[in-house]
């Protein structure tokens, strides 16, 4: 998967990272996925602090993707967008589902690098503004 290079508009930038290996993923202004990391593992947004993160985060994460494309009334209970300065939009429209979209197909190869993991290797969520 070809990792997007950086455009200059300021904004909520989201990295996936595996340890000692390289960045693994990347999207920008997908607030939804910040929202989702702080209520349900314990991401630090306002320190920007780096959280690791496991398979059954990212499984739990797709299941709501899932259920999200199926029913989008369901977006605003399951994988609800926050207000930011540089957070992008929080509206839950048709950007929205693409977005949701996007990272349900990119949960399936996320969860391809936790099954080649190493023993020293682990996979973080990361935030930059």
């Amino acid at each position: 998967m070809d990792i997007p290079e950086l455009n200059n508009i300021m904004g909520l930038d989201i990295f996936f990272t595996k340890k000692k290996v390289k960045e693994i993923g990347y999207f920008r202004k997908v607030n939804f996925l910040v929202k989702y990391f702080e209520d349900n593992c314990g991401l630090d947004t306002a320190n920007q602090t780096p959280l690791r993160i496991h398979i059954k985060d990212i499984m739990d994460l797709k299941d709501r993707c899932s259920e999200v494309i199926n029913n989008p009334h369901k977006a605003e209970e399951l994988l609800s967008t926050m207000d930011g300065f540089y957070f992008g939009s929080s509206d839950y429209d048709e950007n929205y589902l693409e977005d949701v979209q996007r990272v349900y197909d990119y949960c399936t190869y996320l969860l391809s690098e936790f099954d080649a993991l190493q023993e020293d290797e682990s996979i973080w969520f990361e935030i930059w503004y």
